[in-house]
């Protein structure tokens, strides 16, 4: 591979005085051997010679209830920590198991919460959202999980918010995942986060990670955009915005321009003017009552915006694309 200048590394969040972030991972009898491996090769790779090295700032570290703890496919760990490390972690990544409706143990579930309670980022791979679900880790929160038991779920956690369309989904400091082959997704969405969006892709090229299944830039745009349009009558300010998609505002500002090339409010402008447009040319409605329901809130607002978008006033646009009637005021 040829070499490269190093890149630039951010330092992932650490705690209680460490000098590495260390990312604690249950084994459980009937944890899925793929996911337990992606893990371990995403935070402990470097993306070619002479790049930082991610195993000084990560720490992997396989616990269970048991010292040893060979995996029903008979693929054997070798000696495990205490499944305290939990409570100590500054990452709990719970993999997926092969039978998410099996009862799991109360000390299971109760480091679970307990690492959730004392501020770890908690993650679930594929079925092991149901775990995090069963440590009330989920409770008034955003979810996925794989779609074959998407409807088990919803019954089972009915304070969860389950989105089932989605691979990824980040509610604060919880994230969840859809399937086995989403486990690279989220360790790169996790190692972006951390350390930054050039050596999340770079670790993704050296794994050969789809891109498709890379870019996490581009699916978090895709459904930010779509939330968007949903919202974009609404009154909006950064700040909103930015908590909505769980990012600073910095980086959210960033990313947009990114993927659109302007800015976030040239774009709601825009789109704001072109449901303008729209009820001009098919409505009566008065101008300032269009400027309230796309979201300019006031006619001044409005005009401003046209002009700058459309090169006229909204008068003039409606007059040119739908003709006064008589008896109807367009003003």
């Amino acid at each position: 591979m040829q070499m490269k200048a190093p890149l630039a590394m951010k330092s992932p969040p650490v705690s209680r005085g460490r000098d590495r972030h260390v990312i604690a991972v249950p084994v459980l009898p009937d944890s899925v051997p793929l996911e337990v491996a992606v893990v371990q090769q995403v935070f402990g790779r470097r993306p070619f010679p002479g790049a930082g090295d991610l195993s000084s700032r990560y720490r992997v570290v396989l616990c269970g209830e048991r010292r040893r703890q060979p995996l029903y496919c008979g693929v054997d760990l070798g000696d495990l920590a205490p499944l305290e490390t939990v409570l100590t972690a500054d990452t709990v990544l719970v993999p997926g198991v092969e039978d998410p409706f099996a009862p799991r143990s109360r000390s299971l579930l109760t480091v679970l919460r307990a690492a959730f309670l004392g501020g770890a980022r908690m993650v679930g791979l594929c079925g092991g959202a149901f775990l995090l679900g069963r440590a009330g880790v989920l409770d008034g929160r955003r979810a996925t999980t794989h779609w074959l038991y998407s409807q088990a779920f919803r019954e089972e956690f009915p304070l969860t918010h389950v989105e089932t369309d989605r691979v990824l989904v980040a509610d604060g400091t919880v994230h969840t995942c859809a399937g086995e082959l989403s486990t690279a997704d989220i360790a790169l969405h996790l190692l972006s986060l951390d350390i930054g969006d050039a050596y999340a892709e770079a670790i993704g090229r050296l794994l050969v990670v789809p891109g498709e299944q890379r870019s996490q830039h581009d699916r978090f745009m895709e459904d930010f955009l779509s939330w968007l349009r949903e919202h974009v009558h609404e009154p909006l300010t950064l700040n909103q915005l930015a908590a909505h998609a769980h990012v600073s505002q910095r980086s959210l500002v960033r990313k947009f321009r990114q993927a659109t090339g302007t800015s976030i409010f040239d774009w709601i402008g825009a789109e704001r003017v072109a449901r303008a447009k729209t009820l001009l040319e098919t409505t009566d409605h008065l101008i300032a009552d269009i400027a309230v329901m796309v979201g300019f809130g006031s006619a001044e607002s409005l005009r401003r915006n046209f002009d700058k978008h459309v090169g006229t006033s909204a008068r003039a646009y409606r007059a040119k694309f739908r003709p006064t009637r008589k008896g109807v005021d367009h003003g």
